[in-house]
């Protein structure tokens, strides 16, 4: 029965992907907004984190498991200019039906004045978008899982809406004691119901991604090694001063144009790496080039590009901070709460009753 679902999905979501893959812009792009803090220290973009937070499911469908089982996880993100994005998880296990799920994931933009041609304020208005998802995740043995998403996506900007529907397919192979995991990814394969005029629907920010990380049984690190937007060759921004060098006196003289090649293959990669305390205590460090290359100033670098994170867990609930740095010494800082529903209930003991 999954399995023809999943068939019935594939075949929808590849209707798209030749329009998806194609231009230098999208709607929906608060959908590339990571759902955990977790894997915001760990890079933002990451497929190779499986543990019980169920707001994996978003970035990896395939990463649902029984340890999930009647998880809910509500994170929150805070970006500078007042913008914050949420995401609220639930997991339930079926036992050999799978793992399954649902949530929603927005971002609201704050209170916007509008104002007329002239520049008159005319009043104010409030954007924001949401998505609403399902899904789940199968797991054939031990080794291999594949996991799926249905995302009903709404946007609505002052007076224009638009509606789409997404869908995101993984699979992730992994060895019985998961050192070793694998995993590829393909994140918003769809498209528009309408637009937001009504005239040509826009792209979806379709992600194709894949990711190996791998741990220890003795030592408690974990590495990630994550590659996203693979159908996108060029990441970078076509920035003229890049190009060669011009003469505005019509000199002869030609300058060899510089090659980007090692940053263009980098700007695929992120790198992450978690320290565990006994699976209490998590540290996460990360470095996206992207990230980087993107929010870098010619006279003050700083630490954009990197990211981090820590978190506790405690019984039946957990608590993880992100931070990734922004531009012009901001930081966006998104805080997840996971708790174990049925952590709180308590197994009643049946007592046997000794006849007189």
């Amino acid at each position: 029965m999954f399995l023809r679902f999943l068939i019935v999905c594939l075949l929808f979501s590849f209707t798209n992907i030749i329009v998806a893959q194609y231009g230098g812009s999208y709607t929906y792009a608060f959908t590339r907004i990571s759902p955990s803090a977790r894997l915001t220290g760990l890079g933002e973009f990451n497929v190779t984190t499986s543990d019980h937070d169920p707001s994996f499911q978003l970035a990896n469908p395939a990463a649902m498991n029984p340890s999930m089982h009647r998880h809910i996880s509500i994170s929150q993100s805070i970006f500078p200019g007042g913008i914050n994005s949420g995401n609220f998880a639930y997991a339930h296990d079926f036992k050999r039906f799978g793992t399954y799920g649902f949530g929603v994931q927005y971002v609201a933009f704050g209170n916007i004045p509008t104002t007329d041609e002239s520049g008159n304020v005319t009043g104010s208005m409030n954007p924001g978008e949401v998505a609403i998802y399902g899904g789940g995740a199968y797991r054939f043995g031990k080794l291999f899982s594949v996991g799926l998403n249905l995302k009903l996506l709404t946007s609505h900007l002052a007076q224009y809406t638009a509606v789409g529907m997404a869908t995101d397919i993984a699979a992730s192979v992994h060895d019985p004691k998961e050192i070793v995991l694998f995993t590829i990814a393909v994140r918003n394969l769809g498209g528009q119901f309408n637009s937001y005029t009504g005239g040509k629907r826009e792209m979806m920010p379709m992600n194709l991604q894949a990711g190996l990380s791998f741990g220890f049984k003795e030592l408690p690190l974990r590495f990630h090694f994550n590659l996203h937007d693979l159908t996108n060759w060029n990441l970078r921004y076509d920035n003229p001063a890049d190009a060669a060098n011009a003469n505005l006196f019509e000199d002869t003289t030609t300058t060899k144009k510089k090659s980007y090649v090692g940053d263009e293959i980098f700007r695929h990669v992120v790198i992450g790496i978690e320290a565990n305390i006994k699976k209490i205590v998590y540290i996460d460090f990360a470095y996206n080039h992207q990230r980087r290359m993107e929010y870098k100033q010619d006279t003050r670098r700083g630490l954009a590009g990197f990211s981090f994170g820590f978190g506790v867990r405690v019984k039946a609930i957990s608590a993880h901070l992100g931070l990734s740095a922004l531009p012009l010494k901001q930081t966006m800082g998104q805080l997840t709460i996971n708790i174990n529903t049925a952590g709180f209930v308590k197994k009643k003991r049946v007592e046997e009753v000794v006849p007189n």
